[in-house]
């Protein structure tokens, strides 16, 4: 949304330093990535964002905020630059005429998310999350970074502790709210998943009596949230509710065919996201676009072509014919145990889990990924395992070992499927780029 700097300092209560007719076209918190136009908000953490204001405009940032030091150009003067960011974005949702979504839950999110944008845009103004921009910076940068014209913000919601949901429904006012599924995922930060529940729970609490609750009838947990609301609610899932899959099978591709079936009709569904677990973002998705009018075959449509953010159940072949399934994005024990059978769904029957660690479990650690071994050695699943013992199979101490073993194993050929696995800080994406560029 283009302001003025003298607009952006009335929303954010701050004080200019500079001519205020200055035209902001895009925000940004990171010099690296400053686009020409920008008002650079920089943060105050491990290390001070001011520091790096400079560079921020020579990379064309046309003013900034600050809350120490000098200005160095155009500006805006405020006590907490990443409060003002989040006043900022709370005052333009209250400003832009748009329907927001939140959603959120353990795993399936984001790609619950870019189901969700790719369904409502064939029919509306829609404007999503960038990949995994769920925090109390990533959702008020989507907020800010929504054209004027956008009829739908689908925004992600992600937490590390109690509250946090909740503050982001402050800043966003969500009017329909989606929970995916809630199991044990950053667990040390919640106490256990009851204080899971409670956080995600908070979505949910927050939307209007007019809004919509949408519960993934499949869990327990989340489906119990529907006496926390006061707003409507659509239930998914494939053992019942509003709308529901019947008839899934998972093809050759290890993408799902299902029937979806609902009060707005039914209708055969190829699904353009492999794996099992994504029938059930496919409906949430569906279940939110449905209700707002989008047509059943339109939908359908959609989801038969979506492209989901990267790193996720990425699948590819080497010349060989290794299938290989790259969803090296996070992982906890939820989405670990839905790849594990999506896995041992192929048709392979040499296969090969490269797993590591699912960070952030707190005390459910070590059992969380005894757990997971166990899984895979009763799928006959081989494990290479990136310095978690616990896993059992072959130990690799880190990345390149793991490269090493996986080369001395080789050749593969079109029997063999290889899984790599693990939470953002393993990195096992650069074991695909090591191993397969070139072939």
């Amino acid at each position: 949304m283009h302001r003025n700097l003298a607009e952006l300092a009335r929303l954010c209560d701050g004080d200019i330093e500079g001519p205020g007719a200055i035209g902001v076209k895009g925000y940004s918190v990171d010099s690296r990535s400053v686009n020409s136009g920008d008002l650079f908000i920089p943060l105050v953490a491990e290390r001070d964002g001011h520091d790096f204001v400079k560079d921020a405009f020579k990379a064309g940032a046309v003013a900034h905020l600050q809350s120490n030091g000098i200005s160095h150009g155009p500006s805006i003067r405020v006590e907490d630059t990443l409060k003002a960011l989040q006043v900022l974005a709370q005052r333009t949702t209250e400003i832009l005429p748009t329907t927001v979504v939140g959603v959120t839950g353990s795993v399936g999110k984001t790609t619950t998310k870019d189901m969700l944008r790719s369904c409502l845009e064939v029919q509306y103004q829609t404007w999503a999350s960038q990949s995994s921009f769920n925090n109390e910076i990533g959702v008020p940068l989507t907020i800010l970074r929504a054209p004027e014209i956008t009829e739908f913000l689908v925004l992600e919601m992600g937490a590390r502790g109690e509250g946090q949901i909740s503050r982001l429904c402050e800043i966003a006012s969500p009017l329909i709210g989606v929970v995916t599924q809630v199991g044990l995922a950053h667990s040390e930060f919640f106490g256990g998943l009851e204080g899971i529940i409670r956080a995600k729970s908070e979505l949910i609490e927050s939307l209007p009596s007019e809004g919509l609750a949408v519960l993934n009838g499949d869990d327990e947990n989340v489906r119990n949230m529907q006496a926390r609301t006061s707003a409507n609610v659509l239930l998914f899932g494939s053992s019942g509710g509003d709308v529901v899959a019947e008839e899934v099978f998972l093809g050759e591709d290890l993408c799902p065919r299902f029937v979806i079936r609902s009060e707005w009709g039914s209708s055969e569904v190829a699904l353009a996201t492999p794996g099992l677990h994504n029938v059930n973002n496919a409906l949430a998705a569906a279940t939110v676009s449905l209700y707002c009018n989008v047509p059943l075959v339109q939908v359908v449509a959609s989801l038969e072509m979506v492209q989901i953010s990267p790193l996720r159940m990425e699948i590819s072949e080497t010349k060989a014919g290794v299938l290989l399934i790259n969803d090296a994005y996070n992982a906890n024990p939820l989405s670990m145990s839905a790849a594990l059978e999506t896995l041992a769904s192929s048709s392979r029957t040499n296969l090969i889990a490269v797993l590591g660690l699912m960070a952030e479990l707190g005390p459910e650690a070590e059992q969380s990924h005894c757990e997971i071994g166990n899984k895979a050695e009763q799928m006959n699943i081989s494990v290479i395992s990136v310095g978690v013992p616990e896993y059992g199979g072959k130990l690799v101490e880190n990345l390149t070992e793991a490269v090493s073993l996986i080369q001395e194993m080789m050749p593969f050929d079109n029997d063999t499927a290889i899984l790599l696995k693990g939470s953002r800080i393993a990195g096992l994406e650069r074991i695909a780029n090591e191993l397969f560029s070139e072939q």
